[in-house]
């Protein structure tokens, strides 16, 4: 426990720095409708896995770019939903195995945009990579130097203790370890498997 309150410190401090600066990464009220949740849609690597993103706003029309994600390209960046789509089917919204409040998915919503601001570029082999030599006990969003998309997913959920894919001992995406870092690499998770095997389904209709 005592680890996660330590943890779980950082992003308070941070925000309320950011809070003096700007309000690019701050939450302006209490998470509604699928606000905090992840969102999949299908066929990419032709058709073997999914893409992800974490939607930043309460539904798909309420802003031009109601979601955060690494389309492979460029930076974590927020993004149209036709951007995100790409064409593509929509497959579904999904949250943690552990059901989070709306306080939690404040939190969640603050994380992705800090990973958002951190202007962190695309990794196809690792969820999160970061110089292991220099990192902390915890990987924070400023060492974050690549990501891929099911990464954004599951940095933000695990830093706050929502578990997603991994062992008992190398769940948290996290944790700055060599080992950890290589566990939740290659193909050893995916967009899809990460959703259908370590979330919940919360819909298949548009958020």
């Amino acid at each position: 426990m005592k680890k996660f309150l330590v943890k779980l410190m950082a992003p308070a401090v941070a925000l309320a720095l950011v809070m003096t600066a700007t309000t690019t990464a701050t939450p302006a009220e209490a998470a509604t409708g699928n606000q905090g949740y992840a969102v999949y849609r299908d066929g990419v690597f032709f058709g073997y896995t999914w893409h992800s993103a974490f939607l930043d706003d309460p539904h798909w029309n309420t802003t031009s770019s109601p979601v955060i994600h690494q389309a492979g390209s460029g930076y974590v960046t927020w993004a149209s939903w036709s951007s995100f789509l790409g064409g593509k089917n929509y497959v579904g919204t999904y949250r943690p195995k552990t059901a989070a409040t709306s306080a939690n998915r404040d939190n969640f919503q603050y994380m992705a945009r800090l990973l958002r601001n951190e202007q962190i570029g695309y990794n196809v082999a690792y969820q999160v990579y970061y110089d292991t030599s220099t990192v902390g006990t915890w990987v924070d969003a400023s060492e974050v130097s690549s990501m891929r998309c099911d990464g954004v997913v599951e940095y933000v959920y695990e830093w706050y203790g929502f578990r997603v894919y991994g062992s008992d001992t190398r769940w948290d995406v996290t944790k700055g370890d060599y080992w950890n870092r290589d566990a939740h690499g290659g193909a050893a998770v995916t967009p899809k498997s990460q959703a259908q095997s370590y979330l919940t389904l919360v819909t298949t209709s548009l958020p």
